[in-house]
């Protein structure tokens, strides 16, 4: 396009961008919908609609049920958290793990976001519930570490820290010695675990003086993008990193 972005170009850009976030895809029986809507696995929530003369039938495909089952879910687990959720927008979820209604040509708009926000929120709750034990398990992990390598008095866990805005944010895992604090937070690769951290040490890190913090990652992968983000703002080490690279982190503002 160059430098100069005429009226043209912006609207063939936006119209190209909005093109990409939702596409169609029609066969004999139907169409598959795919929607800007994401599933914690960052794949695109895709819609099915289907004859039903004269109403359509608009459904996920179990493909909610697929993403869960990913993450190890099974079906009982599934219908527990989907049961809800279906009843809540007024949709049904079938016995084999699909959200789906019938509606009226003039419906389809709102069937078919209310079936991508159904199968996406089933998804997004099993997730919630795995990444949140594991941020558990990795805050026991970093805590234990850093009380064998400091001693339990240096040592504290699930702490209150004021930030600059006067935020009060709880830390997973503070280190102090003398006068030298150090800070471990555990981070899944969630979207609202990296956020909350974001924020978290985006507003410690504009005290006068700050304390070394150190993002930990429960897991090797999964972060992609984050990982810039994360590290404007921390330095970022494994949950199963080797105990000197821990002393590295408190020895940070040294």
């Amino acid at each position: 396009m160059g430098d100069i972005l005429t009226k043209a170009d912006f609207e063939m850009a936006i119209g190209a961008a909005v093109s990409r976030l939702v596409s169609v895809r029609h066969d004999s029986s139907g169409a598959f919908v795919t929607t800007p809507t994401m599933y914690p696995s960052g794949g695109s929530v895709v819609v099915w609609i289907s004859r039903e003369p004269p109403y359509f039938r608009v459904s996920d495909y179990g493909f909610g049920h697929r993403e869960c089952a990913i993450m190890g879910a099974d079906r009982r687990q599934f219908m527990r958290r989907a049961e809800p959720v279906a009843e809540a927008a007024g949709v049904t979820v079938t016995n084999d793990g699909a959200f789906e209604v019938t509606v009226a040509e003039g419906q389809l708009e709102g069937a078919i976001k209310a079936i991508s926000a159904c199968s996406q929120e089933a998804a997004m709750r099993f997730a919630h519930r795995i990444f949140q034990r594991q941020q558990a398990d990795a805050g026991t992990i970093v805590f234990n570490k850093l009380q064998r390598i400091y001693g339990e008095h240096a040592v504290a866990k699930e702490v209150d820290f004021l930030g600059a805005s006067h935020s009060h944010w709880r830390i997973d895992v503070m280190v102090k010695r003398d006068d030298e604090v150090a800070l471990f937070d555990t981070v899944t690769p969630w979207a609202q675990s990296v956020a909350f951290t974001l924020a978290k040490f985006g507003d410690i890190r504009l005290l006068p003086d700050a304390p070394a913090r150190t993002a930990v990652l429960a897991q090797k992968g999964g972060y992609g993008n984050w990982l810039t983000a994360l590290a404007q703002n921390a330095s970022i080490i494994q949950a199963s990193a080797e105990d000197d690279a821990f002393r590295r982190a408190v020895s940070l503002n040294s």
